[in-house]
């Protein structure tokens, strides 16, 4: 693999879809091998160990072809994103009645 593509992922920041509707967030750290990377996932009081992450894992999609692995270059990009994703949606109501003349 190409040193220069192999560095693209260092530094950024990223979320990734848990299988029960959430999602976790941390840094790709650094390569480890030829097509995996050092990441480091953020927890709530303590930080944790780096963990091995292949590039085929950041490359998964769900059954409808979403994608689990988003990735962001600064922490302000992927807060913004966060936000967006936890924050509710406002209900819209649509009348199913036409109305009268």
């Amino acid at each position: 693999m190409n040193d220069k593509l192999f560095e693209t992922l260092s530094g950024m920041y990223f979320t990734v879809d848990d299988e029960d509707g959430g999602y976790s967030v941390g840094q790709v750290i650094r390569p480890a091998i030829d097509g995996a990377y050092l990441v480091r996932f953020e927890g709530n009081e303590v930080t944790l160990p780096l963990e091995i992450v292949t590039i085929g894992e950041m490359l998964q999609t769900t059954e409808d072809d979403y994608k689990l692995w988003r990735f962001f270059d600064t922490l302000e990009e992927r807060d913004k994103w966060t936000e967006w994703l936890d924050t509710p949606s406002k209900p819209r109501v649509i009348s199913l009645v036409r109305p009268t003349k």
